[in-house]
């Protein structure tokens, strides 16, 4: 996993990148969050959003802040 933070795949297994461990804890929460969440709602429509804002409030910040270490 060289170009992606986490993955999820069809059969419901979850890869993390080592990476992870170098991020500022909230980011790390963000990365993870999003990951789990994926097994209740596959894409990242309008009820995935709802589920992020209720776990992490605003997270389109974080999501800016994780760009950053692109």
């Amino acid at each position: 996993m060289r170009n992606k933070r986490a993955s999820c795949s069809t059969n419901g297994h979850r890869h993390f990148n080592a990476e992870l461990l170098n991020l500022d804890e909230a980011l790390r929460d963000y990365v993870i969050v999003h990951e789990l969440l994926h097994f209740f709602v596959p894409k990242h429509g309008k009820p995935w959003k709802r589920l992020m804002r209720a776990y992490l409030g605003n997270y389109e910040a974080m999501e800016l802040k994780l760009l950053e270490f692109n």
